[in-house]
């Protein structure tokens, strides 16, 4: 990209040449605005940066005569000076100025630099939900979002914009306010900002062809993430999508982040199962809605046979892999709302909703049988359940059940290994 440099200081422009240099552009200095309205006509020009003193006429007015021109409007011109004077930034923005930078501040101009050549390099991709009844204005944004590399679903109605969008994920929706049938615009934000799942937080841009602060406010209000009136400046189309699917993109990918780390957090790596710390979260949850509700809850308390022996024998990579294939088996054999938890090095517990003693006696009877035929690795593998159940009107808790459990897993262990033992709760 061509960087075209305004400065009366040699001194100033030299750093300024190197510095865009540094940054992979092509750097062009002049020392006044004369010579730059000459560069200007004979070649493009992707950025401005112009001091406000200059010889001749001063940096405002050079854009002035920048915005003149048509290939022009939109190029993103930094003013360079060391006044704050409010009346000359005034004068400045009013003239075309995109902003205004600190002439001395060289690392803050750096940064400033990277940051919109960043911004201009990197691409976004998404998918965008677009609803416009008029064929001519949907012709031309279409066309602008196609550029930028997003994909347009386009609707004229609401109400087919709505179920699209219960069918598919987007990554930001952009309506016009007054559209044909009998979901208006606004009806669009109600709906989309009413629904229970995550998706009502998807960005919205409203388009319009009243720009009325009482309305910009009122849609804001409603749920609007922001707002261009027609006929939109192509620039600023491109703009402000691509803050909100970025914005957007961003911010679900830190849900997926704080998502994995939760899981980091509450799952075995290993196996895959709940950890201790998913047991502690959630059992007393499963033993008080019990009580609430009067209905049966059993705990299996399930610990490998001479793992140690495995480990030993095998080494440690195989003793993991046996520990991952029982883990999933166990996982398999959960029904929905049960529990599967790994919670010491051989250690598993199994809590299961809506299960009578007598019912979960029989599973642990399946799953040691289970387990014994597994042959993981190649391993003899068997395993001593413990089993233990809340009955109908017991007010038992869940250490109340896990020590009743453990303790007839130990009593399986006594009897010979690879077996079940079950203590009723008292």
């Amino acid at each position: 990209m061509n960087i075209l440099i305004v400065d009366h200081s040699r001194v100033f422009r030299t750093v300024l040449h190197k510095m865009v240099e540094n940054l992979g552009h092509h750097p062009i200095s002049v020392e006044d605005a004369e010579q730059a309205v000459d560069i200007l006509h004979q070649q493009p020009i992707g950025l401005v940066c112009a001091a406000l003193e200059l010889p001749g006429i001063n940096g405002i007015t050079l854009c002035q005569q920048l915005r003149s021109l048509p290939q022009y409007l939109k190029t993103p011109y930094i003013l360079l000076t060391s006044t704050d004077d409010q009346r000359l930034r005034h004068d400045a923005f009013e003239a075309g100025v995109t902003e205004i930078q600190e002439r001395t501040d060289a690392k803050e101009l750096t940064d400033r630099l990277c940051r919109f050549f960043l911004d201009e390099q990197e691409e976004v991709h998404g998918r965008v939900l677009y609803i416009e009844d008029s064929q001519v204005a949907a012709h031309v944004i279409i066309s602008l979002l196609q550029g930028m590399n997003l994909h347009v679903d386009h609707f004229r109605v609401a109400e087919a914009a709505l179920a699209a969008f219960d069918q598919q994920d987007y990554d930001l929706i952009i309506s016009d306010i007054l559209l044909e049938g009998s979901i208006s615009g606004v009806g669009l934000v109600n709906r989309v900002r009413d629904l229970p799942s995550f998706k009502r937080r998807i960005p919205i841009l409203a388009v319009s062809g009243v720009d009325d602060p009482a309305r910009r406010i009122e849609l804001f209000r409603q749920g609007v993430n922001d707002y261009i009136t027609k006929p939109p400046l192509e620039e600023e189309v491109r703009a402000r999508v691509r803050n909100l699917i970025i914005s957007k993109q961003l911010l679900d990918q830190v849900e997926k982040q704080s998502q994995q780390l939760y899981e980091m957090a509450m799952k075995d790596q290993l196996t895959g199962l709940y950890n201790r710390n998913s047991l502690r979260e959630f059992a007393p949850k499963y033993f008080s809605n019990a009580a609430r509700h009067n209905y049966p809850v059993s705990l299996l308390v399930i610990d490998l046979d001479h793992f140690k022996n495995i480990n030993d024998r095998y080494g440690h990579v195989t003793g993991d892999n046996v520990l991952a294939r029982a883990g999933e088996m166990l996982g398999r054999s959960c029904r929905e709302g049960d529990l599967a938890a790994r919670v010491g090095g051989e250690e598993f517990v199994l809590l299961l909703n809506y299960c009578k003693g007598e019912d979960a006696r029989r599973r642990a009877e399946q799953i040691c049988r289970a387990i014994e035929a597994l042959r993981p690795e190649g391993v003899m593998l068997t395993a001593s359940i413990g089993v233990s159940a809340r009955s109908l009107g017991q007010a038992a808790k869940f250490e109340e059940l896990y020590k009743t459990a453990d303790h007839a897993m130990y009593e399986a262990k006594k009897q010979g290994r690879n077996r079940v033992a079950y203590i009723p709760q008292q």
